[in-house]
This record gives structure tokens, sequence and C-alpha cells, in this order.
């Protein structure tokens, strides 16, 4: 009966976080307490478990990487970045493709999603507006590099910060272990979608010099005091996190002191200073973990290791691998952050080889495949089709160069992503099965 109510508590909680008006972290956190209410009640679940369940060094990751990325944001840096990389790419949709891509890629390796894209979108739109071509396949290769560019470092996205704080594991893990295999899988999406987009293909736009609309992306203007503030910071920040195996220190607690320098320079205030620190992300987190908690408390996630060690017939190849689909399965529906807090506990009881780490890999690359197969799984994917449909809303005239009934849709999202999805999953499935032995 606990398990039975405390999985459609954990239904109720998500159901609303998508239907509601009210902020996602308010119906997580009810969620976390009526999973509580029903604990106490059955006797299965206490406070003392429900603050054990949470990874407090998750939170320091966030709020410290939250407040370095505000200060760099506010300098000017990340517009400068992409503003620069759609002017040198002259015109050519070719390498509009690619420069727009690795610049994504680039700014998603410290910088959470929705921040990327808040960032990189409305350029995006711009250049296709004024060289009249389709911006849809464009934003799909920009939410791939997104996903691919969190999933290669520790600080990236908050998947990794909970696999970090779950298994141990340090910066360098993250290198090793997860930057190569993007990389290569970046190479193989930029190879897709170009060979896929004919009327890109060396086209000029000759109007390429009013690319920029004025009044969707100002000119960027950059703070030199705080921008060169931000980058020693976040360079001394990741200093730390290289050393911080061989020093013993755990990396959430570098990035919290990095943050505390972050926000004495930035001196943020009010709901501004909440939000730049992430405060909205740190509360999601707290009542997620709690609600995890209820479920390990329930034995649910017990019966998921024992699912997974069944189907994988106990051959640590083959566990890692349905590891990795299951996780990309549920990552389409509920996106990274909460299925890296249901798979993390999972994770950390196969027992794999590879020093114990392919678990984590198979469950970072499942979350990373299926954030990218969905835009319900990319957690800047409202952000997208929010931003997408009012900006055709100004501009019809742009609709010119989408294709009837290929506007950007879920449906048509994923007639893009899904194969390629599917090639990443084929992939990394080579590389868990190669490195789990």
């Amino acid at each position: 009966m606990t398990a039975a109510l405390t999985i459609l508590v954990f239904i109720a909680a998500f159901t609303a976080m998508y239907r509601a008006s009210a902020g996602s972290h308010v119906a997580v956190l009810a969620g976390a307490a009526a999973v509580m209410m029903i604990g106490t009640m059955s006797g299965t679940y206490s406070l003392r478990m429900a603050v054990d369940a949470i990874y407090f060094e998750t939170l320091a990751l966030i709020f410290g990487m939250s407040a370095i990325s505000t200060l760099l944001a506010r300098s000017g840096l990340f517009v400068f970045l992409a503003a620069g990389t759609a002017e040198h790419s002259k015109g050519n949709v070719t390498w509009v493709l690619v420069m727009m891509s690795l610049v994504t890629y680039v700014i998603s390796l410290t910088t959470n999603n929705i921040a990327t894209m808040v960032v990189v979108l409305p350029i995006t739109l711009n250049i296709c507006y004024r060289m009249e071509i389709n911006p849809v396949p464009l934003i799909v290769a920009e939410l791939f590099a997104a996903n691919l560019g969190g999933a290669s470092t520790m600080i990236g996205d908050f998947p990794n910060m909970i696999i970090a704080s779950a298994g141990n594991l340090h910066f360098n893990d993250f290198i090793s272990g997860m930057m190569v295999p993007c990389l290569v899988l970046l190479a193989g999406s930029l190879l897709f979608f170009e060979t896929r987009m004919d009327r890109w293909s060396g086209a000029v736009s000759a109007r390429y010099a009013q690319v920029l609309d004025q009044d969707e992306v100002l000119a960027p203007t950059v703070d030199k005091a705080m921008l060169w503030t931000g980058i020693w910071i976040f360079g001394a920040a990741v200093t730390g996190f290289v050393f911080a195996g061989i020093l013993n220190v755990r990396p959430g607690w570098i990035a919290f002191i990095a943050g505390l320098g972050a926000m004495a320079v930035g001196r943020f205030k009010d709901e501004d200073a909440f939000h730049a620190y992430g405060g909205h992300d740190i509360l999601f987190f707290i009542g997620l973990f709690v609600m995890v908690g209820g479920l390990m408390a329930a034995g649910i996630l017990e019966w998921m290791i024992w699912l997974i060690e069944s189907v994988g017939s106990r051959q640590d190849g083959t566990r890692a691998v349905v590891l990795m689909w299951v996780v990309a399965g549920l990552t389409l529906f509920v996106g990274g952050g909460t299925t890296a807090a249901v798979f993390a506990p999972v994770a950390a009881s196969l027992s794999l080889g590879y020093e114990n780490q392919a678990s984590w890999w198979a469950v970072s690359l499942g979350i990373m495949a299926g954030s990218s197969g969905a835009l319900s799984g990319a957690t800047s994917g409202s952000l997208v089709m929010s931003h997408y449909t009012r900006f055709i809303a100004r501009h019809p005239e742009m609709l010119k160069a989408i294709p009837s009934g290929q506007g950007l849709t879920h449906r048509e999202y994923m007639r893009w992503a899904m194969p390629l999805t599917g090639l990443f999953l084929l992939a990394s499935t080579i590389y868990i099965a190669a490195i789990a032995g």
C-alpha cells in the first residue's frame, strides 16, 4: 500500500508540474511533503531518512555554477560569443550550422541548457529570418549540441551534478569518461544535419549584413571588469575541480566557495538574486531528492534494480546497456534531472566494470539521448517552443521559408530528432558495452 501511494504521489506531482501554472518547485515540494506524510504514517520513512536522501553536494554545485554562469552572462560574454560566431559565418549556411552548434556546445560545457538557449536562440532565429531559411533543423541541431555539451562535463547540466555526487566522481572522471564520446557524437550530429539540408548547402545570403534584427538581439556589449573577474573566478573553480581528487576535496564545495565569490562581485539583488543563485532549481531538487528517498524506502528502486539485473542476465555490459536504454526512455517523458535522481541509487547498486564507472556513464548517456529525442525531455524544450512561436507571430513572413506542416512542433522535432537519437543510443551501446566488459 505504501509503495502504491508513493507512486501515485510521484505521478500526481509531475502531472501538476506540467499542467499547473505554479512553478515546478512548488509541485515537487508539495509531493515531497505528501511522501513524508505517507512514510511517517506507515513508519517506513522518517525525517532523518529524508535528509539523508538529499545530495547536498549537488545543491552546492547548482548554487556555485548558477552564480558563476549568471556573472559571465551579465558580463556579455555569451552573447558576444554567439553574435561573433554568426558574424564570422559570413552568411554561408553550412558554416552557420557548424559554428552555431559549436558555440552552443561550448557554452553548455559550463552552463545549463536553458541559459544556453536563451542566448543562442534569438540570434539563430534572426539569422534564419534574414537569410530566408527554415530555422527548425538548426534549432534541433543546437538542442542536440546543448545536450552533448551538458553531458560532457561534471558542471554542464544538473543530471551530471547529481551523478557526480551520487558516484563520488570528480571533474576529471567526466572529462575522460564522457567528453570523448560526446565529441564523437557531436561530429556525427553535424554530419547528419548537413547532409539532410540540401537548400542550406553552400548558400550565401546577399542580405547578411542585416542578419541581426535590433528589436530581437541587441549588439553585444561587454562589461570588461565583470568579464575578467568572472573568468578568474571560473578559472579558479575549474583548477580546483581538476585537483580536487588529489586534494581530497569534493567538487561541490569548491563550486560553493567560487559561487560565494561570484555572489560578492555580482551583487545581485532581491528576486533577481534568488534566480541568479539557482534558488528555484535548488528547491526543486530538494523536493525531488526527498521524493526519491520515499521511493527507496518503499522498496520500489530495489525492484527496479532486480528487474535490470534479471534482464541483463548478470552480465556487466548487458546490464549497463539495459540501464542506459531504460534511462533514455524515461527521460523522454520526465526530463533529465528527475531521471538522474531516480536512477542514481540504481546505478550505485549495480556492480559494473571500468572501476564501477560504466553505470554512471550509462545513466549520463541515456539522459543525453532521451533529452535529445523529444522536446518534453529537453530542459529547454518549452522555452524554445514559446520563443519560436512568439518570433513567428511577430514575423509571419518567415513562414515562407518553412515547408507547410514542418514548423517547430513536438511531432516535427521528433521527425528530425528520433533517427539521430537512435544512432546516439546505438553508438553509446557500443561504448558502454566496451568499457563495462
